[in-house]
């Protein structure tokens, strides 16, 4: 068999080639096969996965370099993407092709677009100089996210392994003609006093509300707040918060919610609609100072006369009449008197609170009762001539004389009261528990009597007259009417 130079040197000495050979043409065309030859030999066709945009693709390449690699397999790369090697358990080659994400970027009026392998939107931004204040706000396809975020959206990255694990090709979400947008809002500096207290903030805001409120500013009913709320936010804007408080205020009518600015609990009052008098109450006092969530209580005070009349008992007297018989009696009646009392009260709503005494007078004097009596009945002539009555008691009276108490006149006790006085006329047996002993009487038909002793039969609302023996007896048994004296 010819060698390779042989066959070369034949066909170039061949009369069919048609044109004469130079030894120097033939020694180019020789060293050129050989070339070829020990490529062939040294470099020897290798094999590998090219894996790009969801597709994978298996290719036989002498090319040294990934990327060569990665173009014969059919892949365009566009700057800043990447071919990563990798390596499987079986020592076969994997080349991956990481494309870069277009990004275009809007900044304080600027727009910028490059493509970048950053793994976060802090990381993309960094690759073009971007740092970010405190207060900046970023947005990433019009979502506030934060530098950490990754840099693929969240549904972007979803919907692409969707269609992954489906063996659906992916088609990128994000391309040239469809960057990704971020947007960085550079945050502004402004002041607010509220309540007094100065507070220096940043904010991305487009207005003065919303600045106040992602700052934490909560305004309530009643809140003042200058300038207005919706005045654009600007660099060094000054603004001023004043809260409102929340004060209930309860009156007897019921209560009421107010949002005020005033500084005391009387003036709140005020501004809450409340008319008060000079005699009405608030609680705390009218000069105390206001505070958030304060309970407010009015008391409605007025104030009147009031007369209040009692009446004035009369006594009953008992006096002589020498006209009368003996025994006999007549009363003439009395009538009470009048006392009067004039009260200045103070009320608190509705109520008594109060009352102070402004005069008293009798408006009618009492009368008092009469009972006249037989001045012959006057059992031992030393009762006085007017005698007050203390009460009056219904009783069931007897009689008895010294025979009648059941003692012969043997016994030394005979005719002898339980007190040790004899019994005679004016000498009354009673219950000690009812009449006590020594009180002093008068019984109608019969005459002044002195309760001087007691009797095994004499029970209760019961009393028995007293007769010396040796008398014509005048008293029947029967319920009466007798003047207890004082």
């Amino acid at each position: 068999m010819r060698t390779l130079r042989e066959r070369l040197l034949a066909a170039a000495s061949s009369p069919a080639a048609g044109f004469p050979i130079s030894r120097s043409s033939l020694a180019f065309l020789v060293a050129l096969a050989a070339i070829a030859f020990l490529t062939f030999i040294v470099f020897p066709a290798q094999r590998a996965t090219v894996v790009a945009d969801g597709f994978t693709r298996l290719v036989h390449s002498r090319e040294k370099s990934d990327v060569a690699i990665a173009r014969r397999a059919g892949v365009t790369l566009e700057p800043a993407d990447r071919v990563v090697h990798k390596t499987d358990r079986w020592g076969e080659s994997e080349l991956v092709v990481s494309r870069a994400t277009p990004v275009v970027a809007q900044i304080s009026g600027r727009l910028v677009y490059w493509r970048t392998q950053a793994k976060t939107v802090g990381g993309a931004l960094a690759e073009i100089g971007v740092t970010l204040d405190d207060g900046d706000r970023v947005l990433v396809n019009g979502v506030v996210s934060s530098p950490r975020d990754e840099l693929v959206p969240l549904p972007a990255r979803m919907v692409s392994d969707a269609l992954s694990l489906a063996r659906v090709p992916v088609v990128p979400l994000i391309n040239a003609e469809n960057p990704l947008s971020i947007t960085v809002k550079r945050a502004v500096a402004f002041t607010v006093k509220e309540d007094g207290h100065s507070l220096s903030l940043r904010s991305t805001q487009p207005s003065l509300a919303l600045a106040l409120k992602e700052n934490g500013i909560l305004l309530g009913p009643g809140d003042l707040v200058v300038p207005e709320l919706d005045t654009p936010l600007a660099s060094g804007l000054n603004a001023e918060v004043r809260h409102a408080s929340k004060v209930t205020v309860t009156l007897p009518e019921g209560s009421s919610i107010v949002y005020t600015h005033e500084r005391t609990v009387g003036d709140a009052v005020i501004e809450a609609g409340v008319e008060l008098s000079p005699l009405d109450k608030v609680l705390p006092g009218r000069d105390e100072l206001i505070s958030n969530g304060m309970d407010v209580q009015v008391i409605r005070v007025t104030v009147g006369t009031v007369v209040e009349r009692e009446e004035i008992g009369y006594q009953t007297l008992f006096k002589g009449d020498p006209d009368l018989d003996w025994g006999d009696s007549r009363r003439v009646e009395g009538q009470s008197g009048i006392h009067a009392w004039e009260f200045q009260v103070t009320y608190e709503n509705g109520q008594e609170a109060g009352r102070v005494l402004l005069r008293d007078w009798v408006e009618q004097e009492p009368q008092d009762a009469l009972v006249y009596y037989s001045a012959a009945s006057d059992y031992d002539g030393d009762m006085p001539e007017e005698q007050q009555v203390v009460s009056v008691l219904h009783v069931y009276a007897t009689w008895y004389n010294p025979a009648s108490a059941g003692k012969p006149r043997s016994s030394p006790g005979y005719g002898i009261t339980s007190t040790g006085v004899p019994v005679t006329r004016g000498i009354v047996a009673v219950d000690p528990r009812v009449i006590p002993y020594g009180t002093r009487m008068f019984i109608p038909g019969y005459g002044f009597a002195v309760a001087a002793d007691c009797g095994g039969g004499v029970k209760g609302n019961m009393i028995d007259l007293g007769y010396p023996d040796g008398v014509d007896v005048d008293w029947s048994s029967h319920w009466v009417d007798i003047y207890i004296l004082g």
